[in-house]
């Protein structure tokens, strides 16, 4: 199990590019049900600053700012602090993106702000 904030080079990070990451909140659902990210998820941040699975067919969700560290579970009503990897170089294949979005979606943008993507072996 990952440590919230320890930076695991595992399948996603991609050669020896400068990583860095910050602090981000992730906000569980008002009432009831929960919210998850896993590991290579590929986020924007919504009107309030939370992350939300980057969907270039949801208004809101369309630009890339992030890539979740470790897996985490908010719960109704909760808020986890945790990070995303804002600059680095990535497996392209750990990648998650919303919708029917993949890599090719949002390379350039994530390019533009150091989200470096690369196809790799492993």
């Amino acid at each position: 199990m990952a440590t919230i904030g320890k930076v695991e080079r595992g399948g996603l990070i991609a050669g020896n590019y400068p990583l860095e990451a910050a602090a981000v909140i992730v906000q569980g659902p008002t009432g009831t049900g929960t919210i998850e990210f896993k590991r290579g998820d590929v986020v924007a941040l919504n009107e309030d600053g939370a992350p939300v699975l980057v969907d270039s067919a949801v208004t809101g969700a369309e630009n890339a700012v992030g890539i979740m560290t470790d897996n985490v579970v908010a719960n109704a009503d909760e808020e986890i602090t945790t990070t995303m990897y804002i600059k680095g170089a990535f497996n392209k294949r750990y990648l998650n993106f919303g919708g029917t979005d993949t890599a090719d979606t949002h390379i350039r943008r994530m390019t533009e702000i150091g989200l470096i993507i690369r196809e790799t072996r492993i």
